[in-house]
């Protein structure tokens, strides 16, 4: 995931997820998110491809679980999705499908962290989650 194709053994040695899920607090209009979405990876389409997905990437999203109360990432990423969520009518009628692979691959780095969340955090944890905030642009 971000700029490239990536495979399940990569994910967890992944640059941008590695970012993502650190102390690092990532501004939403960083640039950064413009490579984290930017990737070509192919989304399971079974349980088995399901369940060897959650395994490669269950060290980064228990890393992102802790470090999100801090940092606000996962604000920070559902601003990302919106956003583009919001020019798809646009971007469809300009024929650049940019914005919807990044809304897809938004959405489904959304699905996998609540997915992850759900199965693992209490539901104090898990809507705590949702509550921190994005850093302020300065």
């Amino acid at each position: 995931m971000g700029a490239t194709s990536s495979s399940l053994s990569e994910l967890p040695n992944n640059q941008y997820l590695r970012r993502l899920a650190s102390t690092d607090a990532i501004d939403p209009m960083d640039p950064f998110w413009n490579q984290l979405l930017s990737f070509s990876f192919r989304i399971p389409v079974n349980s088995s491809d399901a369940r060897l997905l959650e395994e490669s990437t269950e060290s980064i999203a228990r890393t992102f679980a802790l470090n999100n109360c801090h940092t606000g990432n996962l604000g920070s990423l559902i601003h990302n999705f919106l956003i583009r969520a919001g020019e798809l009518k646009e971007s469809a009628q300009c024929e650049d499908n940019i914005f919807i692979w990044q809304t897809y691959n938004a959405l489904f780095i959304i699905r996998s962290l609540c997915k992850y969340f759900v199965e693992s955090l209490s539901e104090e944890l898990l809507l705590h989650q949702f509550d921190v905030l994005p850093p302020k642009p300065d």
